[in-house]
């Protein structure tokens, strides 16, 4: 087995899956399945076992990631978990590939840039409680970036989290 990929390589994109496999040649390699709108993205699995991951995109095909090229490169939301076949579980995050299992060793996140807890803490409310997605909503930023930024603001003192059936949930404190 190869090292895992710690970053995702944008190889290109596609009209239909096939031709976005073919250009996968190493671990982390993505390319872009994209006819009218963005319709998946197609993954060499990072983690080097050799399999093809297809992450939908267009939530008219049942449950969607969100994507955004913002930043350093591809952002997917939520993270992507492999149930079956290895059982990877990884974010990607502005280019960035972040292990939740047996790779975390050598993670290294973006750049964090600290303005956006200005950002955050303007979108938070007193009493009603939101999630890191309808933040990154209202922001206009991507969901990783907010979620780091809200739980430094939980770390201040200055936002208080807990978690729901639907997720983490944020609100000031």
């Amino acid at each position: 087995m190869t090292d895992p990929a710690r970053m995702v390589r944008m190889v290109g994109n596609a009209e239909y899956r096939d031709q976005a496999e073919a250009a996968l040649l190493a671990p982390g390699d993505t390319s872009m399945v994209f006819r009218v709108r963005p319709r998946s993205i197609v993954m060499a699995c990072p983690d080097g076992c050799g399999e093809t991951l297809v992450i939908n995109l267009d939530n008219r095909a049942d449950k969607a990631w969100r994507f955004d090229m913002r930043g350093e490169g591809l952002t997917l939301f939520p993270s992507v978990w492999r149930e079956g076949g290895c059982e990877s579980h990884f974010i990607v995050w502005r280019g960035h590939i972040l292990w939740c299992d047996r790779f975390e060793e050598g993670n290294s996140e973006p750049v964090y840039n600290p303005e956006i807890e200005d950002a955050v803490m303007s979108a938070l409310h007193e009493i009603q409680p939101r999630s890191a997605v309808e933040l990154a909503e209202a922001i206009d930023e991507l969901v990783w970036d907010v979620n780091r930024a809200a739980g430094r603001l939980v770390g201040q003192g200055l936002a208080r989290s807990w978690k729901t059936k639907g997720g983490w949930v944020f609100v000031r404190a």
